[in-house]
Parts: C-alpha cells; structure tokens; sequence
C-alpha cells in the first residue's frame, strides 16, 4: 500500500483511504484492489463537468479505464463510491439524481434508481443497498436490479455509520438515534443524547463514527444567528463533538 494513504473510513468489505493528491478507494478484501477515480473539470458557463476517469485494478493485475458523467467532483467525497466483494459492480451515489450500477471493467450502465433523489450515504450488503436519501428517508434496494424494496422514515439526512457487516447507526430525528438491521430495517435499539435539543437543522452532522470502546462519536456544526437584524444574520458555525453510549455496543464490546 502505499505510504500517502490514510485510512479514513471501512466500509464492509473495502477501507477507503485519502491520498495527498484527491480521493483514492483502496479495497483491503474483494477482487477489487483499487479505484482510483480523476473527476472531471467543472464549466461555469455551462454548469456541467466534463466525464470523469475512472480506473479499477484488480489483484489479478486486470487493469481496465473508463469515463462517465455520471460519477463528478460532487459524489465523490468520502462515500460517494463503492463495489461488490466479486468485482463486477460499481456504484456511485448522485446529489441530485439518485444511484447508479455500473459494470466494474467496461462502465455500462446496468441500472438505475427509479426515484431520482439525492442520496447522502450507501451501504453495500450481499443482496441489498441501504441508502440514505437527503429528503429524509431510508431505501433497501435490490442490489441486481436497483428496485426499492421497503423504505423508511422518519430519517434525517445526515448520514449513518458501519457497525460490522450487518448493522449500521443513524440519526433519526434531533434526539433520537437507532441501531437497525442493515439489509431489513430491524431496530435493534433506540436511544437519545440530551445535546440534542433542537431541530435537526440546527445541528448539522457531518461525521459519524464508532469509537474502540463502543461509544459513537458524533462531530459537526450548529448554526448560528444574530437575530436582531432583519432578516437575520448569519454568524459563523459553532463546532461540536459528542459521544453516544449504546447498551447495544457495550454487550458487544463485553463479548
């Protein structure tokens, strides 16, 4: 591996890593052992990207490239891509035009969601995909044909985290976390954190991750303003940092 990348986020099957120069998603397990992706330019006179490089290397030393527009600057953060343990699928979420599969070596478009809302978050299970809408709804898709299978709300938009091969946390509303089954939706457990107190909107969660000892740790920014101008001003962000203790994680961590 090499010396520039640093573990940012495990994802099931695959660790994501960033590199010095932009994004690389470097694959620990699979028959994927990277993809390396070089986003196309943005025009402002046209608003739209030119298509993007993207390069997928297997460890039999397969190398195959392709261009797409539909994987850009905007998807392609820090969850914005993802594979199948196999090496025949890619994913990449979209802002604004929901998810989309593509063939891993030659970038045909396999299938694409129906509904066209923005997604925030995927999680790749051996069937399914979890993906975390921004209009604050959970889907379970068919990971072959892209149909949604069961939805849920209430969720806010923020995004969840990895707790093994099964389960995720996520944010349901201000105060209100839960621990579901990742590939049925099953609550495991729900629980609340007093720091919480307001709208959704007024805590802007950014970061969710799963600390050695169990807790989850919670980071982002408040929003803040002066509300004696008209119309309101405003100020910059407060940043915060929680951390949640689940009765769920602490058995785990026990056992």
């Amino acid at each position: 591996m090499r010396d520039d990348l640093k573990l940012y986020k495990h994802h099931k099957n695959y660790s994501i890593y960033k590199s010095e120069q932009g994004w690389l998603n470097y694959y620990s397990d699979g028959a994927i052992e990277s993809l390396q992706m070089v986003p196309g330019e943005f025009d402002p006179k046209t608003y739209k990207f030119s298509p993007s490089k993207i390069t997928v290397q297997y460890r039999t030393g397969e190398i195959y490239q392709w261009e797409t527009l539909y994987i850009n600057g905007y998807n392609m953060g820090q969850f914005g891509i993802a594979v199948t343990t196999d090496g025949k699928m890619v994913f990449a979420q979209t802002w604004e035009n929901g998810l989309f599969c593509f063939d891993a070596k030659t970038g045909e478009r396999i299938w694409r969601t129906k509904s066209r809302r923005g997604i925030t978050n995927i999680f790749v299970g051996d069937n399914t995909i979890t993906a975390q809408l921004h209009d604050y709804a959970m889907q379970l898709i068919d990971i072959k044909t892209g149909d949604v299978l069961m939805e849920k709300r209430p969720c806010t938009a923020w995004g969840f985290t990895t707790l093994d091969n099964q389960h995720i946390v996520c944010q349901v509303t201000a105060r209100k976390w839960e621990i579901i089954k990742a590939e049925t939706f099953e609550v495991i457990e729900s629980f609340t954190h007093k720091e919480f107190t307001g709208n959704h909107t007024d805590f802007c969660i950014n970061h969710i991750s799963l600390c050695k000892n169990g807790n989850i740790r919670v980071a982002g920014f408040q929003n803040v303003w002066d509300k004696s101008e008209n119309p309101p001003k405003m100020l910059p962000n407060i940043e915060f940092e929680y951390f949640l203790k689940s009765s769920y994680l602490e058995e785990l961590k026990n056992n």
